[in-house]
């Protein structure tokens, strides 16, 4: 997938800060607008928006090249059979565009057609960021509500 990449580390930056150290480069955008990036440390990280986190990838070159030979991992990161569905509704995604969640799969969202739209990547990232920051203390079955200004 192509990507602005300044534009990532600035959406990045601005509402995943919180969880993330500062970021060194983004090595890889999937169609799902997950990022995998490289932090100043050299720590691999996965940000995965539809389920409204940021984790540590692989801490070293050999975790991550074990990462990377892993079929469960690749397959999770592909999800191949959920974007081709996608891409046959909506068509491909254009620069800077990926397809995401309307309500996160951490608050109830399904990963179906249904619930998943084209999305601007950068604002995606922002909105998500957001929305992991306010929820990160929420506790499984808290009642949320969301008030759209």
């Amino acid at each position: 997938m192509q990507f602005d990449e300044p534009k990532i580390i600035e959406a990045l930056n601005a509402e995943w800060s919180w969880i993330l150290p500062a970021v060194d480069c983004v090595v890889a955008v999937n169609s799902m607008g997950n990022v995998m990036l490289r932090d100043v440390d050299h720590c691999h990280w996965r940000v995965c928006p539809e389920e409204l986190s940021a984790e540590i990838f692989a801490r070293t070159p050999e975790d991550l090249q074990a990462a990377y030979a892993d079929p469960k991992r690749k397959a999770d990161w592909q999800m191949e059979s959920l974007v081709s569905e996608l891409i046959e509704e909506y068509g491909e995604p254009d620069i800077g565009e990926c397809f995401g969640l309307v309500i996160p799969a951490v608050l109830g969202g399904e990963y179906s057609i249904g619930n998943i739209r084209r999305r601007d990547l950068y604002e995606y990232l922002r909105f998500t960021g957001d929305v992991a920051n306010q929820t990160k203390d929420l506790k499984d079955g808290e009642t949320v509500e969301f008030k759209i200004v």
